[in-house]
């Protein structure tokens, strides 16, 4: 489960077995990157997004990856990934209502993502509430 920094009122998400995040350092003191340079890297985006200079807003490895990505036909990552996405929600959320709600729109994007799966291959979506009504039995049946 992803932590957050122990700093009073920070709420930013730390790295595995860190206490802190990096803006707040080792000892939860704010240092390491003070509000001015977050201040000015958002200058910098805002000027680059105004000027159409989209690719200089993420790093090179970045776009590579989605490059990659968006090579690929088909939704099957896509569909995966909300499939752990349910399933880290049906096990670790508590609360009924929030889990409700959560499960709702989880599986209607699940369903959006299966239909134009089926439309990119061609496929007929008649048995597309089938497969639905299984991938919620395959995490339900735990």
């Amino acid at each position: 489960m992803a932590m957050r920094c122990a700093a009073t009122g920070c709420g930013r998400f730390v790295r595995r077995g860190e206490e802190f995040c990096a803006r707040h350092g080792d000892d939860g003191s704010v240092g390491r990157a003070p509000p001015y340079e977050e201040h000015d890297a958002a200058a910098v985006f805002q000027e680059r997004l105004a000027h159409g200079d989209y690719r200089s807003l993420l790093e090179p490895e970045v776009w590579d990856a989605i490059d990659t990505a968006g090579a690929e036909r088909g939704l099957a990552n896509e569909i995966g990934l909300l499939r752990v996405v349910l399933a880290r929600l049906l096990s670790e959320e508590s609360d009924p209502s929030r889990l409700a709600q959560g499960v709702a729109r989880v599986t209607s994007v699940l369903v959006q993502a299966a239909r134009a799966q089926h439309a990119l291959s061609g496929e007929a979506a008649e048995g597309l509430a089938e497969a639905v009504t299984q991938i919620l039995a395959e995490f339900g049946g735990d």
